[in-house]
């Protein structure tokens, strides 16, 4: 999520970009893949929908973009979050398999 900036940009808040005053509508995190997380921002009549990703820009979406660009996102989080999962599990196990070999030997 964005921090080093004098805006919220949490979900309900008002931002500005560039001349544009937008409402930030979801902001979704994509943690482990070394990119900047994505924004979905609408317009102050929320008719019109963009998606805001740092460094990248401001791109105006229609809604059927926004819920495949947000199912996107979700299917990576979610294997990311599985990846990690997994590795820790290995981790924990290693760690008990060595805690155990010296807990015998002590």
């Amino acid at each position: 999520m964005i921090r080093n900036s004098k805006q919220n940009w949490t979900v309900g808040s008002t931002v500005k970009v560039g001349f544009l005053t937008l409402t930030v509508k979801a902001a979704l995190a994509t943690p482990g893949d070394s990119m900047p997380d994505v924004y979905f921002l609408a317009d102050a009549a929320n008719t019109k929908l963009y998606e805001f990703t740092p460094h990248h820009g401001l791109v105006a979406v229609s809604l059927e973009q926004a819920a495949e660009r947000m199912a996107d996102l979700r299917a990576q989080i979610e294997e990311i979050a599985a990846r990690e999962t997994s590795q820790a599990i290995k981790r924990a196990q290693s760690s008990v398999a060595v805690n155990r070999l010296f807990g015998e030997v002590a």
